[in-house]
């Protein structure tokens, strides 16, 4: 399940990770006393998409006047945003995240995700922060530096120092930087997160590290856990099908191929769709109804989907 920057930002603060301060807004009128209640004279207008690449597709912009706060938070709400990761056809803006601005001195880039040759969760971080880190991995994979966390003890100190240290953040910061990993870690394992992604990673001018933006997904298998995250499911952003699937419990996952599949067990699931592309042919969703399914649970989705 994916949030919000703004949900996400307010998971990590309980972490006591590094935000500025923000207020989601839902039309011009809110954005602009939104920005009058954070104060300060420089703001950053953000889209809220279930989606990457906001700033290249016009989803970031800076204002500094409440008025410019309005008109920006007049063009976002509404309008279709293209990204890279939203595909041709875009996501429509419902709200915007009105944040405070500040002095950037220095980008990074930092996340958490399950690391599958080790079976152990990784914190990855790189100098090349605000960029995409695929093409950070593709054309400069040794500004990539990673560790791997011992579940029993979890991220120590001296690896987060380390890890500082290693994407060039010098001696002053180091210490902030460490709270921030140890509790960017603690968000993860606690929330029980596939992936905590800090992009950028930003020490300001004067000094402070700051996560300036957030992405945060979650493992739906461990959801029953935390219903308080639950609670921040956004279904306008969710495939309609795919929101009908997980009424019945059914995993389905909607792709843009031309053949259906309706099948029993994940890893079957997965040949098939597997043998579909092999044969030159294109799948036209992943759905698994069960490795026992019921009468009740295979008929569904040839009513709905």
């Amino acid at each position: 399940m994916n949030i919000h920057e703004y949900q996400a930002k307010e998971v990590l603060r309980k972490y006591g990770v590094t935000t500025l301060k923000g207020k989601v807004a839902h039309s011009p009128e809110e954005a602009a006393a939104a920005a009058k209640e954070i104060g300060g004279a420089l703001w950053v207008v953000k889209a809220q998409i279930h989606a990457g690449g906001r700033g290249k597709g016009g989803g970031v912009k800076i204002a500094r006047t409440t008025e410019e706060v309005r008109e920006l938070a007049k063009k976002m709400i509404g309008m279709t945003l293209v990204t890279h990761q939203t595909g041709p056809e875009g996501k429509k803006v419902q709200k915007v995240f009105i944040e405070q601005g500040c002095d950037i001195a220095k980008e990074y880039y930092v996340a958490c995700l399950v690391d599958r040759v080790t079976g152990r969760v990784a914190m990855m971080a790189s100098s090349e922060g605000g960029v995409e880190i695929e093409e950070v991995a593709a054309h400069r994979p040794e500004a990539i530096k990673k560790v791997d966390i011992d579940p029993v003890v979890g991220l120590m100190p001296f690896q987060a120092r380390q890890l500082a240290f290693q994407i060039g953040m010098t001696p002053d910061v180091v210490n902030q930087a460490v709270k921030f990993f140890i509790g960017l870690y603690e968000a993860f394992v606690k929330s029980d997160c596939s992936i905590a992604e800090i992009n950028p990673l930003v020490v300001t001018k004067e000094g402070k590290v700051i996560a300036l933006d957030a992405k945060m997904n979650f493992d739906s298998n461990a959801l029953f856990r935390h219903p308080e995250i639950l609670e921040l499911r956004d279904l306008n952003e969710e495939e309609p099908t795919e929101i009908e699937a997980s009424k019945y419990d059914l995993a389905f996952i909607k792709l843009d191929g031309s053949i259906g599949c309706l099948v029993n067990g994940a890893g079957l699931a997965m040949a098939t769709l597997d043998i579909i592309k092999l044969h030159g042919e294109s799948p036209a969703n992943f759905l698994d109804v069960g490795a026992v399914p019921t009468k009740k649970r295979s008929l569904r989705p040839l009513k709905s989907f």
